[in-house]
C-alpha cells in the first residue's frame, strides 16, 4: 500500500510528449475542449507520465467491468467455480427415475448459444447427463424442472435504459439462466434451460416422458453437482468481450460470498469490501458503483481511482491472471479488435487495456508493458471522456495517438 501511495502522491509529473498532447486537446480548440474528461498514467517506479482531472468521478461504461472482475478474483479466487445441482423428488429404480428431474442453477453464465464464444451446450449438459449417467439413469419418468432461485435478487436493474433491456447481454441472471438467441419463443432463464436440456437429452439417448418446468421444490434427494468453468476463464470472457451478463453474475456472485444476498445494494456494497486488500475499500469521492457491467449511468469513478485499482492488483498473487483477463489491441479474440490499426504488432503486444463505451463516453484503462522487460516501467493508465459530442469515429484516433504516445514512454 506504502508503494501505491507513493505512485500516486508522491511522483513528479515528468514533461512527457503524451502530457504535452493532453494540454493541446484540453486547450481552447482542442479536441476535448468541450468534453468532461480526464487522465491519468503513472508507472511503477514512480513517475506521473500525464494527468488532467484525474481525481474528477465520471461514467467508466464498461470499465467498470475491470472493478467487478478485480473484486471477483479477491473475494472469490481465480479457480471459484458456479455449481449447478441435479435433483429429484422421486426414486431411481433400476435404469429409471420415477419423478421429476430438477435442474437448480448456481449461477453459471455461460449457458446458452447466445454467442460463438459461449461453450457449447454439449458442455454444460453434458456435465448435467453424467450426474445422470453415474446414478445409471437412462429414462426419465417425469418432467426437466428449473430452478433459478439461488439468485433472489432483481431480475431487471432500474437504471439500464430499455435498449439494454432488450438485449439478452443485459438481462440480469437468475440462478439458472438459458442465454439463448434473439427471437426464441422461450424466455430466457429456468424454464428455457430446462426446456433446451429435456429436448438435449432425447436427442442423446436419455428418454423423457414428461415436458418442462420451472419450480423451486425445497426436500429433494440430491443426484449430483455440476460445476462451472473457473473464475478465471468467466472474468476472461467479461472483460475479452465486454460481456454484460457475466459481468453481473459476477457482482451477484460476491454479493452471495459476503453476506449470502444478491441485490444490487447489497451486490454493490459487497463489491466495495471486496477491494479492501488493495486499499480500495469503503465508499468514497472517488467511486459510486451502481451495477457490476457498466451498463447504468450511475456508476462514476475517476482516472485516479481505476490507476489505484490496477496498481493495486499488480500488486496481488492474482495479477498475472487479472493482467490477462484484459484484451489486446488488434487480437480478434476481444472488443480491440480495430483499435491502434496503425500501430507495430510489437507495440500492440504490449498493451492490455478494456474499452467502455456508450453515447457520449469513451474510457480505456490497462497496463503497457515495458519493451525491455524492466517492470518497473510496466504503464497503468486510464483515459475516461464524458460528455463528447461529435462522432466517435472522431475521438477514436484522438485516444488511440493518446495510447501510443504513452506507449512510447516505456
Amino acid at each position: 500500500m506504502k508503494l501505491i501511495a507513493a505512485i500516486l502522491l508522491l511522483a513528479a509529473t515528468l514533461p512527457t510528449n503524451v502530457q504535452k498532447t493532453v494540454a493541446q486537446l484540453d486547450a481552447k480548440g482542442g479536441k476535448l475542449e468541450h468534453s468532461v474528461w480526464g487522465i491519468l498514467a503513472v508507472n511503477f517506479k514512480g513517475d506521473t507520465l500525464a494527468q488532467l482531472n484525474q481525481g474528477r468521478c465520471m461514467v467508466p461504461a464498461s470499465n467498470m467491468k475491470l472493478i467487478t472482475t478485480a473484486g471477483a478474483y479477491l473475494k472469490l479466487g481465480r479457480g471459484y467455480t458456479f455449481k449447478t445441482q441435479l435433483a429429484t423428488d422421486g426414486e431411481i429404480r433400476d435404469t429409471t427415475l420415477f419423478g421429476n428431474l430438477y435442474v437448480i442453477g448456481g449461477g453459471d453464465p455461460l449457458i446458452g448459444n447466445l454467442f460463438t464464444y459461449l461453450p457449447k451446450e454439449d458442455i454444460p449438459f453434458g456435465k448435467w447427463r453424467k450426474v445422470l449417467e453415474d446414478k445409471g439413469i437412462r429414462r426419465i419418468e417425469g418432467d426437466i424442472v428449473g430452478d433459478g432461485s439461488y439468485f433472489s435478487g432483481e431480475r431487471r436493474h432500474t437504471d439500464w435504459s430499455t435498449e439494454d433491456e432488450r438485449s439478452k447481454d443485459g438481462v440480469v441472471p437468475a440462478g439458472l439462466t438459458w442465454r439463448g438467441k434473439m427471437g426464441d419463443s422461450i424466455p430466457d432463464g429456468p424454464l428455457a434451460a430446462a426446456t433446451h436440456f429435456r429436448r438435449w437429452l432425447v436427442a442423446n439417448g436419455i428418454v423423457v416422458t414428461g415436458g418442462a418446468g420451472e419450480n423451486t421444490v425445497d426436500s429433494l434427494t440430491t443426484l449430483g453437482i455440476a460445476q462451472s468453468a473457473s473464475l478465471n476463464h468467466i472474468a476472461t470472457i467479461a472483460n475479452h468481450q465486454s460481456d454484460n451478463f457475466c459481468a453481473e453474475t459476477l457482482l451477484k456472485a460476491i454479493g452471495k460470498a459476503n453476506n449470502g444476498s444478491d441485490d444490487y445494494d447489497t451486490a454493490t456494497a459487497a463489491l466495495h469490501r471486496a477491494l479492501s486488500p488493495i486499499g480500495l475499500a469503503g465508499p468514497s469521492a472517488g467511486m459510486r458503483f451502481a451495477d457490476g457491467s457498466g451498463l447504468s449511468r450511475k456508476n462514476y469513478v475517476s482516472p485516479e481511482f481505476l490507476v489505484r485499482l490496477l496498481t493495486g492488483m499488480a500488486k496481488t498473487g492474482v495479477y498475472k491472471d487479472y493482467l490477462g483477463s484484459l484484451p489486446r489491441p488488434g487480437r480478434k479474440d476481444g472488443t480491440l479488435q480495430t483499435r491502434l490499426p496503425k500501430a507495430p504488432a510489437a507495440v500492440k503486444n504490449r498493451i492490455y487495456m478494456k474499452s467502455g463505451s456508450m453515447n457520449g463516453v469513451r474510457c480505456f484503462s490497462g497496463y503497457i508493458l515495458p519493451s525491455d522487460g524492466d517492470t518497473r516501467k510496466t504503464i497503468a493508465f486510464s483515459i475516461m471522456v464524458n460528455n463528447f459530442v461529435g462522432k466517435q469515429s472522431e475521438l477514436a484516433p484522438v485516444l488511440d495517438n493518446l495510447i501510443l504516445e504513452l506507449a512510447n514512454e516505456n
